[in-house]
């Protein structure tokens, strides 16, 4: 009769391997993408003017540079940035005033917005943005993400490919100052993103990310604008099942930006993962439970303790684990085109 120590290593055995050989995928798709962001370039059909919607919620210490960047995109068609919150007394404000007087050329409203309509108090900011918005297309971009001058022309490139109905792309942290930032930049660039890449090249289709959107104005009046949102937690994954069920496709773009989410200590990091953690729990169930593959790192040293009589075969496998987690880690990272450093 087997036993339970004996079972337990069996399980052990299956999730080094299943673990191992997630750490190729991630490798592969990770390879893949950066390719596919290296080379592939989609030319502009035309250029229709874009409303950039920027919700402001606290003092950002990238937020002046992040809105500066905003206005030297490089761009062919007419650009608008709406800037807003919901707190008339939001500091953010006011550094988006000063951004604006330094760009008198660009077309740039800084606007305070009632809350009303909902608990998702970014839905509620956006759907007001959006009455200022001027332009056929909208993009949506938190006021923590840093863009490059060519953003515009990769992402409504991809917008005018046929069906495409939202348009997203991955993010990436950047290179951490402190313990928690580097704690949020382990999480963001070698766990989180690279497998949102495995789940999208297994064809999941659902997948948008809040800190960039960029979709059509009818599209997102034909869902019921950003007010559709209001009620849900995870708006941005709601806005995908949204522009599916109108009948058009979500596709990530082969652009990555980049997110600071600064986090005040280790423990509004670690919070920040729970409640991330339980937001992927309700809107993908299914892929939540298969997260188990992805702590090859905590099952590999399980497996050293306790090597017992076939150590040699035992440490064998711990060893493929830990190397090919390594190896996924710098590929996950070079393909987000973060920086490496002491953080592995």
């Amino acid at each position: 009769m087997l036993s339970v120590a004996g079972a337990a290593r069996d399980v052990l055995a299956v999730l080094l391997a299943t673990s191992a050989a997630y750490n190729v995928a991630v490798s592969l798709v990770a390879a893949r993408f950066r390719r596919r962001a290296r080379t592939a370039v989609h030319p502009l059909e035309r250029a229709p003017g874009v409303s950039v919607l920027v919700p402001l919620a606290g003092f950002e210490p990238t937020l002046a540079e992040n809105l500066a960047a905003y206005c030297r995109l490089r761009y062919p068609g007419p650009v608008q940035i709406v800037a807003g919150s919901l707190d008339a007394g939001d500091p953010a404000l006011a550094i988006a005033r000063a951004v604006q007087r330094e760009h008198p050329h660009v077309d740039f409203r800084v606007v305070t917005a009632v809350a009303s309509g909902g608990p998702n108090r970014k839905a509620v900011l956006l759907e007001a943005l959006t009455h200022e918005a001027r332009h056929h297309i909208v993009a949506a971009i938190d006021s923590d993400v840093r863009v490059g001058d060519d953003y515009l022309i990769r992402l409504v490139a991809a917008l005018q490919r046929p069906s495409v109905g939202l348009v997203t792309c991955y993010y990436r942290a950047p290179r951490p100052r402190s313990l928690a930032q580097t704690f949020e930049a382990l999480c963001i660039n070698t766990d989180f993103v690279p497998s949102v890449m495995v789940a999208t090249a297994l064809g999941r289709g659902d997948v948008a990310f809040g800190a960039s959107l960029l979709l059509r104005r009818d599209t997102l009046d034909a869902i019921g604008g950003f007010a559709a949102l209001a009620d849900y937690l995870a708006d941005d994954h709601r806005l995908a099942e949204l522009v599916i069920e109108h009948g058009e496709r979500v596709v990530v773009a082969p652009y990555v930006v980049e997110t600071d989410p600064n986090p005040s200590g280790v423990a509004a990091a670690v919070r920040h993962q729970l409640r991330w953690a339980r937001t992927t729990r309700a809107c993908a169930p299914v892929g939540y439970a298969a997260n188990i593959v992805t702590h090859g790192t905590t099952f590999a040293l399980l497996a050293m303790l306790s090597v017992g009589h076939v150590a040699l075969l035992r440490l064998g496998a711990v060893a493929a684990v830990l190397v090919s987690r390594l190896v996924a880690a710098a590929l996950g990272v070079r393909a987000l085109g973060a920086r490496l450093g002491w953080m592995l």
